[in-house]
């Protein structure tokens, strides 16, 4: 059927021409709407839940709320974590899906368990909330406002509020967005600031306040009055419309004379109480956090929100700048611009090389055109498949380059050589019959070498988890462009041969490179054929010292990504101050903000309404970024960055890039490379083990950022009712803490509608009444017969301790250690932790440690490879032995394996000792090419030896004859990713480890292969050719080819 299809091709090449230009064009079409990214999304989907718990401590959240929470999660189909943090007041809880859930699907299971959970919540509890559909490295862009003015009359509560009601729906109205995050300013605020004093004095009681308040901001409904031709609606305005309104309001009237609000309260419009904050560069700011939806393209959505914002900006009031602090579209076009710039490059570097090989331009067209063409339908065939543009497909394009051009020139050569050889013979067959002849003898070959790349590159496809949806697009993307090519070479080719190289002029004497690489080819197989021994047992021991070498490697999950924007972690003594925090974020900026090296810094403290961190106000993010100075050398830039925050006090810093970070945190939950959880029931025994194993984590050479999670007793004010006395004077406990609630947290009454915004309207008491114990003691609280008694009556006041916050995973609590690696391969260094812990830490039963992070993933990757690949070096080598019909033979082959792994170890060592996943998968690659080679050697010499040539002379002339070939594949293929080895920088991180050993191996792999095979063939020649098959085996054979 192939023949057909070549011949009907040869017949309509022009037609196949015109079709090949017209997808051609319509592929260019396509490209600019793939969606682009830096890396493949590689977050599981996962469901993020926040419950407000006014008033709990966090024992009582984790109980009350988090519990009952998790109890309904538990069990939901898909379902392979559940993390939960329990703070002061909120309950955050995090549902971690298997790969193959569908974001809205894992969506509606958790609404629909949520239900469940609902009702065992207790009164006073707010409905659980959703977090808006989003993923760890959903943030698109950040933007700091700050009032530059100080003349100015805005203040940043305007801003803020400006924010609130008209950035934030501005922005969510962007089609991608999924959310909108707001750090920092002052939430405007009605407030009835009550004085406990004039209460007294008035006898009046908090809650008759929250009553009259509650009471002074209501519309009434009057229906509608109706007459027999109109109707009108009846509407009772009385809600306030000013401060003054509010202040004017009466609590009640005695012999006549009302007690006002402004009797007894200062009514005035004030800041919200803060949970979190910002600041830019030592100036306090609103920092803006803009998130996309899961599936949205990065660069499409960012330059809409752009747009917007450049209309947002336009109206702003004067005084109030606008900074872009993060934009994740510049990182992601830097990466793929590196790495299409590589691509072109090599693609460049390939195709030169080319020209000295061949010195036909003819010839050459169609093996460039070949290249070119599989490339760009390898492009159109992953916009099919729905895989986009990224820095993984780009660099499977890339390692794919010496496998595309390699086709293009078995194709392009053999047709060149048969054409050569019609020319020189006695009897001329016609040019479009040789280029079908052509066609016909490489056919075979192209497709078993596609059915190799295949089976080679399977392993990666086994990877599971994050590295797995790292490097799968990759693999799709390599193996794309295989199949493309052999099936381009197959049935464009022969169209291009047919139409440039019919009249072609031959010369019988090869180009000038060809005939010098030979000449020194020549020598070096002579040597090797008259000293066999010695290059066998060289080979031998090069192979030997290498597998030996290689455990002595560092291992690594992924090279550190080269990131401008550093997203920092600074951790403060818990119980201290959002105020504190906040400062501590200045002391890094005013120390770092006139360095050259440093673009700008910005804090954000604490947490903002909706954030998924549910971080405590001792929590502060510091966000900085890199300029291109600092980035000429990133060591020294980060060794100055820790340096700042060391000099804080009390303070842990985890210094980190923003991808590097949220990959950790979807490994193991935790923002750091390495993670040692500790479970267990009982807090204060968690914590005593977590500070043995920061001990001995401290001892460890290489580990910087060391934290233990700080869940500590921390302060607190703590109420305990009596139980009795209440009872005597008739109330219950709910009712004592609703009022201590209203005095101390605050409690809100309604809503002011002002120009379509609504503000609340909150009761509590004066800021100084709040601070005073004994002011609380002597709170007027109403009896149910009308007396009026103290608080102190029925409750005690006093000192406490609580934990700050309760962490748990899997439903079991846990507090983590986590550290960073520096200086050290990551394995050697948790190697080391988990030795030291083993012999020096001791956990009592029912508690136990687990160790998750980076080297997790890196050592299940490793052995998944491991594994996968021996079972396609299985299949490879029955493919082989289907192939040549000789057990010898398919060992010749095969050796070209171990071989290959000699030039990707020598490379590994000279760029720094270091094997991550990236440099197995650069292995892999490696393998693919080198059992190529060896193909193509020991299949020709079997082809001499069968034409009943002289064993010497079989080596020479088959040696000879695929060197060209050989040649210009490995050179292709390494030079091909030359920049990728040499340029590094953003994007092309991972892309770089395995270049290097691709590159390494396939010069060394290559030169060996073409002097061992030689020499294996001159000393045991005669034992390695497959026996001449029987008439009826050529048949059988004939049959299962045909079939």
């Amino acid at each position: 059927m192939l023949s057909h299809i070549v011949r009907w091709v040869i017949d309509r090449r022009w037609l196949v021409v015109l079709a090949t230009v017209i997808v051609s064009i319509w592929t260019f079409y396509v490209i600019p709407q793939m969606p682009l990214d830096v890396l493949p999304a590689f977050a599981p989907p996962q469901v993020e839940i926040q419950t407000e718990a006014p008033g709990l401590a966090p024992e009582e959240v984790e109980s009350l709320v988090t519990l009952p929470i998790e109890s309904a999660i538990n069990g939901t189909p898909g379902v392979t974590a559940v993390r939960s943090s329990s703070a002061a007041g909120i309950s955050a809880v995090r549902v971690i899906f298997n790969w193959g859930t569908e974001i809205y699907q894992a969506r509606q299971l958790v609404t629909e368990r949520l239900q469940q959970a609902v009702s065992k919540l207790p009164p006073g509890i707010e409905t659980p909330q959703i977090s808006p559909t989003t993923s760890p490295i959903g943030l698109v862009l950040q933007y700091a406002f700050t009032v530059e003015d100080d003349q100015s009359k805005i203040d940043l509560m305007e801003v803020r509020r400006i924010v609130d009601w008209q950035v934030t729906n501005r922005l969510l109205a962007v089609p991608g967005i999924s959310q909108v995050l707001v750090f920092g300013g002052d939430r405007r605020q009605y407030q009835v600031l009550v004085d406990p004093e004039k209460l007294k004095a008035f006898n009046i009681t908090l809650e008759q306040v929250v009553s009259a308040t509650q009471a002074a901001n209501v519309n009434a409904p009057g229906g509608y009055f109706i007459t027999p031709d109109t109707e009108k609606l009846i509407r009772g305005i009385g809600r306030i419309e000013s401060i003054e309104d509010l202040k004017k309001s009466t609590i009640l009237a005695r012999n006549g004379v009302p007690v006002r609000l402004q009797d007894v309260a200062d009514v005035e419009i004030g800041a919200a109480i803060k949970r979190g904050d910002g600041s830019f560069n030592g100036k306090p700011a609103i920092i803006l956090m803009v998130n996309k939806q899961p599936l949205a393209d990065t660069p499409t959505v960012s330059r809409a929100v752009e747009k917007a914002m450049t209309e947002i900006k336009a109206a702003l009031p004067q005084g109030i700048k606008v900074t872009t602090t993060f934009r994740q579209d510049s990182y992601i076009a830097s990466s793929v611009e590196n790495v299409r710039s590589s691509l072109i490059q090599g693609s460049i570097i390939a195709a030169v090389i080319l020209v000295p090989f061949l010195m036909n331009w003819r010839t050459l067209a169609v093996c460039l055109l070949d290249f070119f063409l599989t490339l760009l339908f390898g492009l159109l065939a992953l916009s099919w498949l729905g895989v986009g543009l990224n820095t993984m497909t780009l660099g499977g394009l890339a390692v794919a380059i010496g496998t595309a051009i390699d086709d293009a020139i078995v194709y392009g050569e053999n047709t060149y050589r048969r054409l050569r050889e019609n020319k020189t013979s006695e009897n001329p067959q016609h040019p479009l019959e040789i280029i079908f002849e052509g066609s016909q003898e490489v056919r075979d070959s192209l497709i078993g070498a596609t059915i190799i790349g295949i089976i080679v590159f399977s392993p990666i496809f086994t990877l599971p988890g994050v590295e797995g949806r790292i490097f799968t697009p990759m693999g799709i993307s390599y193996l794309v462009v295989v199949v493309i090519s052999s099936l381009e070479s197959l049935l464009v080719s022969p169209a291009l041969c047919a139409i440039l190289l019919p009249n072609v002029k031959v010369t019988n004497r090869e180009p000038w490179l060809a005939r010098f690489c030979k000449q020194i080819y020549g020598l070096c197989l002579n040597f090797s054929m008259r000293n066999p021994l010695l290059i066998v047992v060289t080979a031998t021991s090069l192979t030997v010292a290498a597998i030996a070498i290689i455990p002595s490697f560092g291992r690594a999950f992924l090279p550190e990504f080269q990131e401008q924007t550093m997203v920092n972690t600074l951790t403060l003594y818990p119980g201290v101050s959002l105020e504190a925090t906040t400062k501590a974020g200045y002391v890094v900026e005013e120390a770092l903000k006139n360095d050259s090296r440093f673009k700008f810094i910005q804090t954000r403290s604490g947490r903002a309404a909706g954030d998924a961190d549910a971080a405590g106000v001792n929590i502060a993010h510091v966000d900085i970024e890199i300029s291109n100075e600092g980035m000429k050398n990133r060591e020294k830039t980060l060794e100055k960055m820790r340096e700042e925050f060391d000099k804080i006090p009390g303070a842990a810093p985890n210094v980190g890039g923003f991808i590097s970070h949220r990959m950790d945190e979807v490994l193991s939950g935790v923002r750091s490379a390495i993670a040692v959880k500790i479970f267990g029931s009982n807090l204060e025994e968690l914590r005593k083990i977590g500070q043995e194993v920061e001990a001995q984590m401290k001892t460890v050479d290489g580990v910087v950022d060391l934290l233990l999670e700080p869940q500590i007793p921390v302060p607190q004010i703590q109420i305990k009712f009596d139980r009795d006395a209440a009872s005597r004077y008739g109330h219950s406990v709910g009712n004592l803490a609703n009022i201590i609630e209203t005095a101390l947290n605050g409690k809100v009454v309604s809503q002011v509608l002002e120009n379509q915004q609504s503000f609340d309207l909150l009761v509590w008491l004066k800021p100084d009444a709040r601070q005073n114990l004994e002011t609380i003691r002597n709170l007027l609280i109403d009896t149910p017969d009308g007396q009026k008694i103290p608080l102190g009556n029925v409750a005690s006041i006093g000192d406490g301790t609580g934990p700050n916050t309760i962490n748990r995973e899997n439903v079991s609590r846990m507090i983590v250690v986590s550290a960073n690696a520096k200086g050290r391969d990551l394995r050697s260094i948790v190697n080391e932790i988990e030795a030291k812990v083993k012999r020096n830490v001791q956990t009592p039963a029912g508690y136990f440690i687990q160790y998750a992070g980076q080297f997790e993933a890196e050592e299940r990757a490793s052995r998944n490879i491991l594994v996968f690949s021996i079972i396609a070096f299985i299949a490879i080598t029955v493919l082989m032995y289907l192939s040549v019909k000789s057990i010898p033979s398919t060992a010749m082959i095969m050796i070209n394996l171990p071989i290959g792994l000699v030039g990707g170890v020598i490379a590994v060592a000279l760029s720094g000792g270091i094997i991550s996943v990236a440099s197995l998968v650069g292995f892999v690659s490696l393998f693919g090419v080198a059992t190529r080679n060896g193909l193509l050697l020991v299949d020709n010499y079997n082809s001499k030896h069968a034409e009943g040539m002289p064993l010497k002379e079989t080596i020479v002339k088959g040696s000879m004859e695929r060197l060209n070939a050989i040649l210009m594949t490995a050179l292709t293929s390494a030079l091909g990713l030359a920049p990728m080895v040499i340029q590094g920088g953003p994007g092309q991180e991972l892309l770089q480890p395995l270049s290097i050993v691709v590159f390494g191996g396939l010069f060394t792999s290559t030169a060996i292969t073409l002097v061992v095979l030689p020499a294996l063939y001159a000393k045991f020649g005669k034992y390695l050719f497959p026996q001449q098959p029987t008439e009826a085996e050529q048949k059988e054979e004939q049959f299962f080819m045909h079939m």
